[in-house]
């Protein structure tokens, strides 16, 4: 009885564990699966994006460590010296041991302005990772916008492509029984059945273009699942109506353009950078002394405590320094050219998207008169047909026509909602914020406890 009860319990347990996910897997199945929901999802996720959030945190370090060379360092020196020392004119030798401790404190008061050259790097450098951070944001918002679109664009035609396939395959059927009832010859149904075979052909493209689609996009947004009805997304914001007006906002925002800049400007200061290690230098030491000797009646035992103050100075540029810095200048020219190049680059992308964008929406346009027209057709043959006019087989021509004309207003229409992206990554606009409230993506970035003991076991390795 007992083994009964426990069989029953756990039996209740499963059927309950059971019926609460499947209700909340038809839960997540009928919510509007929207872009939003999966950008965010994919920008989570992406682990390029999470490296280049580690490579910003660490750059953020560099801003104290520019000052290492004004930093305050420090030392303990201490020196064990064992001699035998000849004490007189016969020859003996009398054993002197020794210990000479040093502790000393040193800082450069000034350093020909190598701390301020490295701040005002380690300053640009911040700003560099973090355009790149936005560049991959923006990166994976259009890869995942464009897996969106790809599975909504062939979920879309796969259904139109199942519903002509029953069609012919209804015609297929049909034709059979007239051909044996002897109205219909043998060449109406061998048409009837290439037809078949042909719509049959473009669902197994559908398909195997759907499935890669979907495996594209989990791939991107780390889905398990993915709903068979995603929905055409609406866009939130307006661009320029015209051409000049984006070439000016894509100059000034594009973030490519942004980072030339950056690259450009770190390029020259690291030619500073390089001069001021042949400045003069001013140094402060600190430092105490103490040497204990073994001999009882030794002069050497001393105790003493001072300062130092030390200015150094080059006399001359030495050939490698020249050459270093006329290599770093040639690479300041470089950073100059690219970036001039990246302003070509960036208004000849802006041209081509704003004109793509163009011929997207005309598209559109031509598509919906073209699925109107289709529409017309096919119900005008349908009429023909009812009176013997047309056969069979001139409805499912146009009705594939008409399906036909679906398809590529569904095509345009999604070409045009990714050409509005696109375009507004190229201005530079493009960010989390198009897809909800939320602004940016917080990572659970792990920190290590670092051991920053001076002596410790690998000391002595």
């Amino acid at each position: 009885m007992l083994f009964l009860k426990k069989i029953k319990i756990l039996s209740i347990y499963f059927i309950t564990y059971f019926l609460v996910n499947f209700f909340s897997f038809s839960i997540v199945l009928a919510s509007d699966f929207t872009l939003d929901i999966s950008v965010n999802e994919a920008l989570k996720n992406n682990l390029e994006l999470k490296s280049q959030k580690y490579k910003l945190e660490a750059t953020k370090h560099s801003l104290d460590e520019a000052y290492s060379s004004k930093d305050w360092s420090s030392s303990l020196t201490s020196t064990y010296n064992s001699s035998n020392k000849q004490s007189d004119g016969a020859g003996s030798y009398t054993n002197d041991d020794s210990i000479t401790s040093t502790v000393s404190l040193s800082k450069n008061i000034f350093d020909g302005g190598k701390s301020f050259e490295k701040y005002r790097i380690a300053k640009d450098n911040i700003k560099l990772n973090e355009l790149k951070l936005i560049k991959v944001e923006q990166e994976v918002i259009l890869e995942t916008i464009k897996a969106y679109l790809d599975v909504y664009t062939n979920q879309s035609v796969v259904r139109l492509r199942k519903r002509s396939l029953i069609r012919f395959k209804e015609n297929v059927s049909a034709t059979k029984l007239k051909l044996q009832a002897g109205t219909v010859t043998p060449t109406v149904l061998a048409e009837s059945e290439a037809k078949l075979a042909k719509a049959n052909y473009e669902l197994i493209l559908a398909d195997g273009n759907l499935n890669k689609s979907i495996s594209k996009f989990k791939s991107v947004t780390s889905f398990k699942t993915v709903p068979n009805n995603l929905k055409l997304p609406t866009v939130k914001f307006t661009i320029p109506n015209n051409e000049e007006e984006i070439i000016k906002i894509s100059s000034q925002k594009n973030i490519n353009i942004l980072i030339a800049k950056l690259e450009k400007d770190l390029a020259n200061k690291n030619v500073e950078l390089k001069r001021s290690e042949n400045r003069p230098v001013f140094k402060f030491d600190l430092f105490a002394k103490d040497s204990q000797s073994s001999l009882s009646n030794s002069s050497s035992d001393y105790q003493s405590y001072g300062a130092n103050l030390t200015f150094t100075s080059p006399l001359f540029y030495n050939k490698s320094s020249k050459n270093t810095i006329r290599r770093l200048d040639k690479l300041a020219s470089a950073s100059t050219v690219d970036l001039a190049e990246e302003y070509r680059q960036v208004k000849l992308n802006a041209i081509s998207s704003f004109q793509n964008y163009q011929s997207a929406v005309a598209k559109t346009l031509a598509s919906k008169s073209e699925k109107k027209s289709s529409l017309l057709a096919l119900q005008g043959i349908q009429k023909e047909a009812e009176f013997g006019i047309r056969t069979v087989l001139d409805v499912l021509e146009a009705e594939v026509d008409y399906l036909n004309g679906s398809t590529n207003l569904i095509t345009s229409e999604a070409d045009e909602v990714y050409d509005l992206f696109y375009l507004r990554s190229i201005m530079g606009n493009l960010s989390l914020e198009d897809f909800g409230d939320q602004k940016t993506i917080n990572f659970n970035l792990k920190n290590k406890e670092l051991n920053f003991e001076i002596f410790d076991r690998k000391t002595f390795n």
